[in-house]
């Protein structure tokens, strides 16, 4: 059970609604009614344009029982017609002029109006003339009542409420509204409807198809099969547009490079991309570049890359390229997961020199850096009896770092102290 007033004019009309009935008390004093016999001009009003009624007298007010079907369309439901059913509805709305002349009266309202599935309308409380309020429907009133409630039906700005205390001069938005208002009589007003409703019928005939219920669902699911699979064979579409063709043009370009012997290229080419993903073949040419790049003899060199080939150890190669890219810390985890000393004592002096020069770090923090690294150097100098060539390099950080860059510059690499893949894994 719920509630519901309508408000129209000085009359203002409070209905309890259930499922199928709106039950209305009228207080005796608003009406005019001598003889009861006058409620069966209510009672009896054409059941195919009004709502069936039952009308109890109790006490000093009569009891009005609407019986409502539930399946007829509310003025809720009305928004979601198309333009043309909705000026069909205006159509048929518009012929209940021919009760002016009858003793029923009415109003044209929204809560006050159910539909049919054909448009056509069913009023729910109605009146007698000079007996049951509204006293009096005349042309004018039905006029401005049609004018109002097709506007509001077809406008998304205004309510009927809105239009009817005052707004209809104002509701000059559109043509429809606009050609509203040029009205003044009632009978050109039906017509325009009439005209306006041809033009958008045959327009949407020309537009639009009627097909059976089961045929739509039909299509409506193909159509929705149809983009779930366009979206499936999309999205590896885009991957491979936007994503895989470039990398692998990234990765041939830089093959290109290597060819061409231009290794700077190659780390150009190849920076930013995860390292642990590149092929293997790519990661050989970025570890050979970044090592044709280091700060090494061509003797030197030419040791190393005789350990690196497309066979070597995966974590090898990346040792060099991480070592190339400045991960000192990545390298030296790929360097103690190998086990291999000299990888290690390579990754520390890399470290110790990021740390001399590093400018965010502060005195304290740069003496203490250094400081650890020297020990740590110092550890794997003794454990694996590779201190005779590494024990001028740091001079116990009492030397100048133009000493040191000149004794580093005029130190040989011997062969069997560079950082070496294991020979069994390359014979492997």
């Amino acid at each position: 059970m719920r509630e519901k007033t309508i408000e129209f004019n000085k009359l203002s009309l409070p209905f309890t609604i259930s499922d199928d009935r709106w039950e209305l008390r009228l207080a005796k004093s608003q009406t005019r009614v001598k003889d009861p016999q006058q409620i069966r001009m209510l009672t009896g009003a054409p059941e195919e344009t009004f709502v069936p009624l039952e009308v109890k007298e109790e006490g000093d007010a009569f009891t009005f029982s609407f019986f409502i079907d539930p399946k007829k369309k509310q003025w809720k439901d009305l928004q979601r017609l198309h333009r043309h059913e909705k000026l069909r509805l205006l159509c048929n709305l518009a012929r209940l002029n021919k009760y002016l002349s009858s003793r029923l009266t009415f109003f044209i309202h929204p809560d006050n109006l159910l539909f049919d599935d054909n448009l056509e309308p069913h009023m729910i409380y109605r009146g007698v003339r000079n007996i049951i309020p509204p006293f009096e429907m005349e042309e004018q009133d039905f006029l401005k009542q049609l004018k109002c409630f097709s506007i509001a039906l077809l406008s998304n700005k205004y309510t009927f409420d809105q239009l009817y205390n005052g707004g209809l001069v104002k509701a000059k938005d559109t043509e429809f509204e606009k050609k509203v208002h040029q009205q003044e009589d009632l009978e050109q007003f039906i017509d325009y409807l009439q005209t306006t409703f041809s033009a958008e019928q045959q327009k949407t005939e020309k537009t639009m198809k009627l097909v059976p219920t089961r045929r739509f669902l039909l299509f409506k699911r193909l159509a929705i099969s149809f983009i779930i699979i366009a979206v499936l064979l999309a999205v590896p579409l885009i991957y491979i547009g936007l994503v895989s063709l470039p990398y692998q043009h990234k990765l041939l370009d830089a093959h290109e490079e290597y060819l061409a012997s231009n290794y700077s290229e190659v780390i150009t080419t190849l920076n930013g991309e995860d390292a642990e993903d590149l092929p293997r073949a790519t990661k050989y040419i970025l570890a050979y570049s970044y090592v044709s790049s280091e700060q090494l003899s061509e003797n030197d060199k030419n040791v190393i890359m005789k350990n690196i080939s497309l066979n070597s150890d995966q974590d090898y190669l990346l040792y060099w390229i991480y070592n190339g890219r400045g991960d000192f810390e990545l390298a030296m985890d790929k360097a103690k997961y190998l086990d291999d000393p000299q990888l290690i004592m390579y990754g520390l002096i890399q470290q110790y020199e990021q740390a001399k020069n590093d400018p965010n770090l502060s005195g304290a923090e740069r003496d203490e850096t250094v400081s650890n690294l020297e020990d740590e150097l110092q550890q794997y100098c003794e454990e694996y009896n590779l201190c005779e060539d590494e024990e001028n390099r740091f001079d116990n950080g009492t030397g100048s770092e133009e000493d040191l860059e000149t004794e580093e510059s005029e130190q040989p690499i011997r062969e069997e102290d560079l950082p070496l893949e294991n020979t069994e894994e390359e014979e492997s």
